[in-house]
């Protein structure tokens, strides 16, 4: 997981850094071009930033840095009796944007239209031009008649023209920057009806046949979808109480590690300690927590002792422990695998499924893996999910999902063997 993470987070601060420049830009021309109607004229700067935002979705730091720019370019162009105001009100305003874009908490429809663009840029203009107005009268000692009945009305007045116009940008916006040609879309995957709940501290198994969409639905848990998962559609999932389609990806990524189906790839130094040193310095710790924090995780994962180990001498089994381990460094609430058994002897595999049982057992991790071979994770597993077609066929027990398989003939090829026999004796208790 931590080639993918890094080569996101490189990806996505590339993406929101160009839109915002971008969109900046074009607000900075609006504005000079756009006519003054009785003084008043519409601030392109916040509807522009504010649909930045809205594209890229980025973190409160990163709104408030986005607020900072945009005020120093409203300074230099400002008319305003006191322009350096500026430099207050958008990075307010733009934090709070960030923040609420961040949560959706204007995501609203009204029928089949998203009223998010129009809600969210009404209010960034009005907290923007109202901060400014308000800053402006306490510096000025203006009269308070002047602020509520000439300025205040000036200020709503922007923030809905602002919100038509963001309005109305905003969609073909998304098409263009959120979007790929028609072509490509038509190959996009998407899944549909995936309603179900994973209490914390549970066991979930996750099974369908190849391209059903397993991986798609734990990337998407971790906060890691891919370009080519396009939508989940009429489905709401919630793991350890987190709605995962109506919360950010920074708050899944603080929640949630994953251990992708080929583990070695995420492994990328040289030897077991270091590896485990390097997700830990990456998040911050200091070197008296990140030497505590490595000697926790070896044991938790069987692996005391191997710090100085190279990881090219360990067997398969190891480097997937490894792997669980490097994610279990940064108290992970939520362990994802993505198959993590398909390259390991039997024994090997059962040692990695008790070990699993064992992390959530002791310290109440919520695990969840997709599996093709279902007779390893059988008898620790406590909820399991079935997916076919694109959608989740059932959510339940083990005893149910199989039962649903066998009876609906879905991947029932997945169903251990001896199960399978009680099943069509009629004896599955």
């Amino acid at each position: 997981m931590q080639n993918i993470r890094f080569q996101e987070k490189k990806g996505e601060d590339l993406r929101w850094i160009t839109i915002t420049i971008l969109f900046l830009a074009i607000g900075v021309i609006l504005r000079m071009v756009s006519p003054n109607i009785g003084g008043i004229s519409l601030n392109w700067n916040i509807v522009m930033y504010t649909l930045a935002i809205m594209l890229c979705r980025p973190s409160a730091k990163q709104g408030f840095g986005i607020g900072i720019v945009s005020g120093l370019v409203a300074t230099m162009s400002s008319k305003a009796a006191i322009p350096y105001v500026n430099l207050v009100s958008d990075p307010l305003a733009a934090l709070l944007c960030a923040m609420l874009a961040g949560r959706y908490v204007c995501r609203i429809r009204l029928f089949r239209i998203n009223l998010e663009p129009v809600l969210l840029v009404f209010v960034t203009t009005f907290i923007s031009g109202g901060s400014f107005v308000l800053l402006t009268k306490i510096i000025l000692s203006l009269p308070m008649n002047v602020f509520l009945f000439a300025m205040l009305p000036v200020v709503l007045l922007v923030a809905c023209l602002g919100a038509v116009a963001g309005q109305l940008l905003y969609h073909p916006a998304d098409r263009i920057f959120n979007a790929t040609a028609s072509n490509q879309n038509q190959k996009k995957f998407s899944m549909k009806n995936v309603n179900a709940v994973i209490p914390k501290g549970s066991f979930t198994v996750v099974t369908g046949a190849n391209g059903e969409g397993k991986t798609s639905l734990l990337l998407t848990i971790a906060g890691a979808r891919m370009d080519y998962f396009e939508d989940m559609k009429d489905s709401r999932l919630v793991v350890n109480g987190i709605d995962i389609l109506e919360s950010s990806r920074e708050i899944l990524k603080s929640k949630a590690g994953m251990v992708m189906a080929d583990y070695e790839g995420q492994l990328v130094t040289e030897n077991v300690g270091d590896e485990i040193d390097f997700s830990l310095e990456n998040a911050g710790y200091t070197v008296e927590k990140i030497q505590k924090r490595r000697q926790e995780v070896l044991e938790m994962t069987g692996l005391a002792g191997f710090g100085n180990r190279k990881i090219v001498s360990l067997s398969g089994g190891q480097k997937q422990r490894l792997a669980i381990a490097v994610m279990l460094a940064l108290h992970t609430d939520i362990l994802l695998l993505d198959e993590p058994v398909a390259a390991i002897d039997p024994e090997g595999a059962r040692e990695i499924y008790t070990l699993l049982e064992d992390i959530r057992e002791k310290y109440g991790t919520t695990i969840i893996t997709a599996e093709h071979d279902l007779k390893y994770v059988l008898p620790y597993a406590t909820q399991m999910l079935v997916l076919e077609d694109g959608g989740l066929k059932i959510a339940g027990t083990m005893q149910e999902g199989m039962e649903y398989m066998y009876e609906h003939d879905i991947y029932a090829e997945a169903i251990p063997l001896q199960t399978k026999i009680y099943l069509e004796l009629g004896e599955l208790s």
